[in-house]
């Protein structure tokens, strides 16, 4: 405890808090910010996968230390270079021996190799170790090792820190920081404190999901394997964590199950609702425009739009052919040229907006706004910005989980291709159902999902768990 009488309170974030931004971003600034307001903060930001991701000045001034990677010379490291034998010697030890180094080069064996049709030695090697190890050893899931170069260039001095300093509360900003949480429960600053499991989402649910929709048995036979190893993480998250904030009641009643006596608060997403406000018209909407935005870097997202692209939309434009999706979001540039490259004529009436600064002016482009998630987890904050922005929804029953929407009075629900089609061909065509959808769905996000709201209710909780 500080002289101020306050809590100190360790963070360790695996992606930068900030707003506006990604879902899991927007969520991680305001329950961070809501953090401060009770504790005294000091963040570990590994900073995404890049690790250039910097807490914004907002969150920065009201913490007592943010520890950051620094940023590195853009000059490309020298390669290098190993003979044939040393190579060789590398992959047997880590198929062997894929515990070391906690499983830093088993882990990258199995991306280089993981989805490859390779048919090579090394890549059958690394295909039959993976079937025998990872049922076997606690290996940390290829996404949370998507972050591992971001957190070595902390790990140093997140370990000094919380060697010579001690904390009352350890909070793990999203489970998928957990994997570097664990390096660190054991030390003298960390070992007595309490400890704040922030999941954002179920993953292994997520990996579920992208196993039962993908098309290819490999694929299929990759997501399961990430599946089992995610929930051997998330279960040990929940034991271990004195508290779990989840975002959805369907998920705060998953982690019920698997961990009978865990304590579970759940905190849902939300819209900040004065930032989020309606657009008006321009000659923009003129043409019909459908609209979905999102992180293009995160795998669901892509699927949700391969999907619309190849079995909803085609179906739309056979009714409509005038009207035209747009996607809008991080890595949307990047995103398309990987469309371009599947197949011709798959972005015919398509545009995107890639990293915009500001997402508002692609919602007041759209007529309508669509989530056709196939698989996902906890709840999407775009379906309440797109309600705040008055931008009537059509999502798949996965899109709109988490939150209890009512079918037809705040938007519309369809699963499968012609259903979903159907759905946005309505909305498209019904000025006065859009209208009604728009103005129940705004009040409704006004009532309970601002944020405002939202992180009361999280102080009112961290206040009665850690400042009796």
């Amino acid at each position: 405890m500080n002289m101020n009488g306050r809590k100190k309170c360790l963070v360790l974030t695996f992606q930068t808090p900030q707003k506006p931004g990604g879902g899991g971003e927007v969520r991680s600034w305001c329950l961070l910010k809501t953090a401060c307001e009770v504790f005294d903060v000091t963040i570990l930001n590994i900073g995404g996968m890049t690790g250039s991701g910097r807490v914004p000045e907002e969150i920065r001034r009201n913490c007592a230390m943010v520890i950051e990677p620094v940023l590195e010379d853009s000059a490309p490291a020298a390669a290098r270079r190993t003979g044939r034998m040393a190579a060789w010697l590398s992959l047997v030890g880590a198929l062997l021996f894929p515990w070391s180094d906690y499983g830093r080069p088993f882990l990258r064996l199995m991306l280089q190799y993981g989805l490859s049709q390779d048919r090579g030695v090394a890549a059958t090697l690394v295909r039959i170790a993976v079937r025998f190890w990872t049922p076997v050893i606690a290996l940390m899931p290829i996404t949370c090792f998507m972050f591992d170069q971001s957190w070595r260039r902390i790990r140093d001095a997140s370990i000094s820190l919380a060697t010579r300093e001690r904390f009352d509360i350890f909070w793990v900003e999203h489970t998928l920081a957990w994997p570097f949480a664990e390096q660190l429960l054991e030390l003298p600053g960390i070992c007595d404190a309490r400890i704040i499991c922030s999941a954002q989402n179920i993953e292994h649910m997520v990996c579920e999901r992208q196993r039962d929709v993908a098309v290819e048995a490999a694929n299929a036979a990759y997501h399961d394997r990430q599946a089992k190893q995610m929930k051997r993480l998330e279960l040990r998250a929940w034991r271990r964590a004195d508290l779990v904030l989840q975002c959805s009641e369907v998920d705060a009643n998953e982690t019920k199950r698997h961990v009978p006596g865990a304590r579970v608060e759940v905190i849902g997403n939300g819209v900040d609702g004065q930032y989020f406000q309606p657009i008006a018209a321009t000659a923009a909407n003129i043409e019909p425009l459908i609209l979905y935005t999102a992180g293009f870097g995160y795998a669901p997202n892509t699927e949700a739009v391969r999907w619309f692209l190849q079995q909803v939309f085609p179906l739309v434009r056979q009714l409509m052919p005038q009207v035209r999706f747009l996607f809008a979001g991080s890595e949307a540039e990047r995103f398309s040229e990987a469309l371009a490259a599947e197949g011709a004529g798959l972005l015919d009436g398509v545009e995107w907006i890639s990293d915009p600064p500001d997402i508002r002016p692609a919602f007041g482009r759209g007529l309508v706004y669509v989530v056709p998630l196939q698989c996902g987890g906890g709840s999407r904050l775009k379906i309440l910005e797109a309600m705040s922005m008055r931008v009537p929804v059509v999502s798949t029953s996965v899109g709109a989980e988490g939150v209890p929407y009512e079918d037809g009075k705040h938007l519309l629900l369809a699963d499968g291709a012609e259903a979903f089609a159907a759905a946005v061909v309505r909305l498209l065509q019904d000025a006065q159902l859009r209208q009604r959808l728009t103005e129940q769905a705004a009040e409704f996000v006004r009532e309970a999902w601002d944020w405002s709201t939202l992180c009361s209710q999280l102080r009112d909780v961290l206040q009665k768990e850690f400042c009796k």
